[in-house]
């Protein structure tokens, strides 16, 4: 992991250290790893540190590792994402011809509360962190190719609106109603791209938008939008492997860590790809 780790901070530009922040004293590839440690077991800060013992000689103390990922940027684990996503490309023989969006959440803070609400009281509830993940299958096989996590109830749009541009030319695109927006449904013809995505209608809706139209033809043939369900199998093996629950009460941890989770699968499938016997994940 920490291997993997160096391999992408390399191309990463250098942060600077903030004005009046403390020394960055340990690398950005350490503290990546020692999180994705942390999610891989479940374990807490210090239990994480603690394992990391026998592994590294020199390892932060509980407060400024706790501080690092709290100034951690977002982006980074995205780009981690991303860059796990194109080795699995390199290796696999097939080019990624259908993708998926989907809108998974991860709880956070305290007792997951949306079990015990529903209609307007879930909003008084911020508990969790929104994360929309586009899903790419090659060589029959799931991977992550990018993701976003923002906060509770944040727009699914806004989201994977930058993800678009990661989708490979010539393929499907699926997602649910929540994705129906002419702003999308134009992104991904630029991509040339063919969209399936299930599109809000009713008696008082009818669709006019000739990409919307074609968008519901599409999600209408079960022969294409069947397919959908692949991503619900890979939140599945996500958060039954390494929960949906992240062990932290701030915010901005709760993203890192949502998405580092998508990482760790995307690791599990390059992995396996190489055939690398002396890494083991739960997956």
């Amino acid at each position: 992991m920490y291997e993997l780790a160096k391999d992408f901070m390399v191309g990463e530009k250098k942060r600077p250290n903030p004005k009046g922040g403390r020394p960055r004293i340990y690398d950005d590839a350490l503290i990546l790893t020692i999180a994705s440690i942390q999610n891989l077991h479940q374990f807490s800060f210090r239990e994480a540190l603690e394992f990391c013992e026998d592994y590294f000689p020199e390892l932060p103390t509980l407060s400024p590792y706790h501080y690092r990922l709290k100034s951690f940027n977002p982006e980074i684990p995205r780009r981690f994402i991303e860059h796990m996503a194109r080795k699995i490309k390199e290796i696999s023989p097939e080019e990624a011809s259908l993708f998926v969006i989907d809108g998974p959440g991860f709880s956070c803070q305290d007792v997951y509360p949306m079990r015990f609400f529903s209609g307007t009281e879930i909003r008084k509830h911020k508990a969790h962190v929104k994360a929309v993940v586009l899903m790419g299958q090659a060589n029959k096989r799931k991977f992550v190719v990018s993701a976003k996590a923002g906060r509770a109830y944040a727009s699914e749009i806004k989201l994977v609106e930058p993800l678009i541009p990661k989708i490979t030319p010539g393929s499907y695109v699926l997602g649910d109603k929540g994705f129906d927006c002419i702003r999308i449904l134009e992104k991904i013809k630029k991509k040339r791209c063919m969209a399936a995505i299930a599109i809000k209608e009713g008696r008082r809706r009818e669709v006019r938008n000739s990409l919307r139209k074609q968008s519901r033809e599409n999600s209408l043939n079960p022969e294409i939008y069947s397919k959908r369900t692949l991503v619900e199998g890979l939140f599945g093996n996500v958060k039954q492997k390494l929960s949906s629950h992240v062990r932290v009460f701030r915010l901005d941890i709760a993203k890192t860590f949502s998405l580092l989770r998508l990482a760790l699968f995307n690791v599990a499938v390059l992995v396996s790809l190489e055939k690398e016997a002396y890494l083991f994940l739960w997956f």
